[in-house]
């Protein structure tokens, strides 16, 4: 932002000199220089130039630091990461961060140098990468998103968010006697009303694609009549 304002001004002043030059210096027909049509001019340029910007910009001018802010909350965990390149939970909070913010590109490379930190040995790492993957890929498990869920689960068994996500990997991979024991231990958590919901209604369609199906009996043969 801080190079675009510099440009805009830099513009604004082209377009003032200009206007200026031909004002300021004195014409064979003329006894002394415009100096306040000069004036004038200048001020309105610079001051109407501001003024539409500002009405019809929609970045906002408040005094709250931005990303790029060196008194933002990402600024000062990257600041504090050049220092201590080895702390993890730093690396995770910077990931969050970004998925908060919708950066996810910048949030797997957050939570994939974690994850190095970590010695592949932590599944919030392996967790926060596959989500931010996910949201890139519009909520797609496919190849490498779901494989860190797998990864994560051998780390904790017992993660919520991972259960989740492995769930769905295995009804995407076809394999529903994993999904349900997965949502069956995920809903054994007692989790939030709306969210038991969900896992019992998923359970019932599992149970529902795996219940054996019903012989349909044989077509009854018309007897033929006699004539």
């Amino acid at each position: 932002m801080i190079a675009f304002i510099l440009l805009a001004t830099l513009l604004t002043a082209m377009a003032v000199g200009v206007v200026l030059i031909p004002l300021i210096r004195p014409l064979r027909t003329q006894q002394a220089p415009a100096l306040w049509a000069a004036l004038g001019s200048c001020l309105l340029l610079a001051g109407g130039a501001t003024a539409l910007y500002v009405h019809f910009s929609t970045w906002s001018w408040r005094l709250n630091p931005g990303i790029d802010s060196p008194e933002s909350p990402i600024e000062q965990l990257i600041g504090h990461l050049h220092a201590h390149p080895r702390d993890l939970d730093a690396w995770l909070k910077l990931g969050k961060s970004y998925v908060v913010l919708q950066e996810y590109p910048l949030a797997v490379r957050a939570f994939r140098h974690a994850d190095r930190v970590a010695g592949g040995r932590s599944a919030p790492a392996l967790i926060g990468e596959a989500e931010a993957m996910i949201l890139i890929h519009d909520a797609t498990l496919d190849g490498p998103a779901g494989q860190l869920i797998e990864r994560a689960l051998v780390l904790e068994p017992n993660s919520p968010k991972a259960l989740f996500f492995g769930a769905a990997e295995a009804m995407r991979r076809g394999d529903l006697t994993l999904a349900r024991s997965r949502f069956t231990q995920l809903l054994a958590m007692q989790p939030p009303p709306d969210v038991q919901v969900v896992l019992k209604r998923e359970i019932a369609a599992i149970d529902a694609k795996m219940a054996p199906k019903k012989p349909q009996p044989a077509p009854k043969l018309a007897k033929s009549s006699r004539g």
